[in-house]
């Protein structure tokens, strides 16, 4: 019994993973004729770069299909009754499968957009905090990285509970509660470490800002 379980576990996790390695805004720009987004702006394969080489519906059309492709095989392994500590594994490995897709040489995006997706369906009030810290920050400074990266770090504490027990899914009796909590860490500082290029940036005073501000640089 627990061999089958630890088995569907993995195939939960792999079709997680192969999930989130769907290069969608790479398919959406080559399909509409617009070249290899990965040869426009930033480089980057996510709704903001696809937007910028290929028109905000393009953009538009990436966001919501990034956060479905983490949000549904997440869904799917909670509706067929996989609990908290397994699930939140789940969830990190479609994120992985968006940051290093293995159609693209193990290289992908942010995973911003499909860790909104995963968390959504794992508790969808656990992004409540991340997502207000996120506007706030964007409303104030213009840069989306800022609000991504500090998304984040809320995110964690979310997870173990800080902001109280409705913005997280509490893992069944028996089971270890710290779980779930190291893999949001992991996922929130996989988030954090893939905006690495940006973080420099804004320390420097010259990353781009949503609108006004710097022209976008290589890796925003």
């Amino acid at each position: 019994m627990i061999q089958t379980d630890f088995t569907r576990f993995l195939l939960w996790c792999l079709a997680a993973f192969l999930s989130g390695s769907i290069p969608f805004g790479l398919i959406l720009v080559k399909l509409a004729g617009k070249g290899d987004v990965r040869k426009s702006g930033s480089g980057n394969i996510g709704a903001t770069n696809v937007m910028r080489a290929g028109g905000k519906a393009l953009g538009i059309a990436t966001l919501l299909l990034d956060i479905a492709k983490g949000f549904l095989p997440v869904l799917l392994a909670k509706s067929f009754g996989l609990p908290a500590h397994l699930l939140a594994f789940v969830a990190l490995a479609a994120v992985l499968g968006h940051m290093f897709t293995p159609w693209l040489k193990f290289k992908g995006g942010k995973g911003v957009a499909t860790a909104l997706g995963v968390a959504l369906a794992y508790h969808p009030l656990l992004v409540v905090p991340s997502l207000v810290a996120f506007l706030l920050l964007v409303f104030l400074s213009r840069y989306v990285s800022l609000g991504s990266v500090v998304a984040g770090l809320v995110l964690i504490p979310s997870a173990a509970g800080v902001f109280g027990p409705r913005f997280y899914l509490q893992a069944a009796a028996g089971f270890d509660n710290s779980w779930p909590i190291v893999a949001w860490t992991i996922l929130a500082f996989l988030v954090i470490q893939r905006h690495s290029a940006n973080i420099k940036r804004l320390l420097q005073g010259t990353e781009a800002k949503l609108w006004g501000g710097q022209k976008v640089s290589k890796d925003a």
